[in-house]
């Protein structure tokens, strides 16, 4: 922890109702992004109301060992995959930090080469850049299709820029489950991307 977050820290743990207010705008968003994946956009603003009172009951046990927000995503995911488990046993999260395999395996040589590059994109009229917009929502329909573990991993790492330790950290995963995941997730949206090049659709 930096100084100014231990300082932070101490203010929370004495119940400083400014520490905790500029604690829930710093670190809101970034939970309900993170849990929406694993219980969906309907829940997940209320799941986080469940982890600040869980946090702010917990806080006088936070050692420092990990920074706060990583903590706090901790706490979210935890929280996050019991409820999924609760309220919807048919969706099973055995299948957590698995590797499913390439979804683009096929499009490459046995030497890991491309069979055939991606076309060259760019935006220099106004009809591209229309188009640059459209490519945008696709990829943001993508994203949310992903399998949870997936869409977690790459929403820390594109979004919310964490190194791959405070990933593993959160999620729970080993760095190594961490990297195939991201992977895998960028693999499914490069070839989104790719179609849409092609086709001019999502």
């Amino acid at each position: 922890m930096t100084s100014t977050e231990a300082s932070l820290v101490a203010r929370l743990q004495r119940r400083d109702r400014t520490a905790m207010a500029e604690t829930i705008r710093t670190h809101h968003s970034f939970l309900v992004n993170l849990v929406r994946p694993v219980v969906g956009k309907d829940v997940a603003e209320d799941l986080v109301q469940e982890v600040w009172i869980k946090a702010f009951d917990a806080l006088d046990g936070f050692e420092g060992r990990a920074r706060l927000r990583t903590w706090l995503a901790q706490i979210a995911l935890n929280l996050a995959r019991s409820r999924r488990r609760r309220v919807s046993r048919e969706v099973s999260l055995e299948d957590w930090g698995t590797d499913p395999g390439s979804p683009i395996a096929e499009r490459f040589s046995e030497r890991g080469k491309w069979i055939e590059p991606m076309a060259s994109w760019n935006h220099e009229t106004p009809e591209e850049l229309l188009t640059e917009a459209e490519l945008r929502a696709c990829i943001g329909k993508h994203v949310e299709r992903l399998p949870p573990d997936q869409q977690t991993v790459l929403r820390l790492r594109e979004f919310e820029c964490m190194e791959l330790a405070e990933i593993a950290a959160v999620t729970q995963l080993s760095e190594g489950n961490v990297r195939v995941l991201l992977h895998r997730a960028r693999q499914k949206l490069h070839a989104m991307i790719e179609h849409f090049e092609r086709m001019g659709k999502c």
